[in-house]
């Protein structure tokens, strides 16, 4: 994958869809999960797993 630190929020998630699959969401955290290391205070961590969060709360519907 391109470097991430390049890349808007829109690429990334283009990216994570081309790497991942159709789901943006799902893709997104394919993406976090592979940059996870053991340390959840890594930039490119941090980076994946805020788009996200993004996107996550972006579709939320339900009771909570």
């Amino acid at each position: 994958m391109t470097d991430w630190r390049n890349l808007t929020e829109h690429d990334a998630i283009k990216a994570a869809m081309a790497e991942h699959g159709k789901d943006p969401t799902a893709s997104v955290a394919y993406c976090a999960l592979g940059a996870y290391d053991g340390n959840s205070h890594g930039e490119k961590y941090r980076f994946w797993f805020g788009l996200f969060l993004k996107l996550a709360k972006g579709k939320h519907v339900g009771w909570a």
